[in-house]
């Protein structure tokens, strides 16, 4: 399997970075949720949070890479039988998946240094603190951090169900071109 994408199929990196993303967002809603079955400020509310906010930063560095990636790399074609419609309309997915995969995890980090707390990485070190305390600022983020989670939902939805539709209506590669081990 190449590392890099052919006009046929998705190289290895894309897809590792591809599938590795998804992965993390999910354990990202998890450890959201679970957290909520713990009393306030116990410690296992807090581990959750310190995950979650470190497999936030994982997120990041990993979005970046991918998005340069991307960049630097050649896509496969669109099949044939898309209309224009689908072409703009899958383009504006993934390019609002890319955005959210870089919003999100800076709206979490910027919400946990207004909201005054450090942003530590796995308990190796904290991030730089470029933002003083601001409540007001901090709950404002924080709702956009919440709204964003709502539209990764929505987002990842629509491709999903675009990718089912393509394998099981169109009976093209779209999805056969991005499986781990294809």
């Amino acid at each position: 399997m190449s590392l890099k994408n052919t006009s046929e199929k998705y190289g290895s990196v894309t897809k590792f970075l591809h599938w590795a993303i998804f992965l993390l967002f999910v354990t990202q809603y998890f450890l959201v949720y679970r957290r909520e079955y713990f009393p306030k400020n116990s410690p296992e509310k807090l581990q959750y949070i310190l995950l979650h906010v470190s497999i936030g930063v994982v997120v990041l560095i990993m979005a970046l890479f991918m998005i340069t990636w991307r960049y630097a790399n050649s896509r496969p074609l669109m099949p044939t039988s898309m209309s224009y419609f689908e072409i703009i309309s899958a383009k504006l997915v993934h390019y609002s998946l890319y955005a959210m995969m870089v919003v999100q995890p800076i709206s979490g980090i910027v919400m946990s240094q207004l909201s005054g707390h450090h942003v530590n990485f796995f308990g190796w070190f904290d991030l730089p603190t470029l933002f003083a305390q601001n409540k007001y600022l901090g709950k404002l983020i924080f709702d956009i951090h919440v709204w964003g989670s709502y539209l990764i939902i929505g987002l990842v939805s629509i491709h999903v169900l675009a990718a089912l539709f393509h394998h099981f209506v169109r009976r093209d590669s779209v999805l056969k071109r991005m499986l781990p081990f294809n």
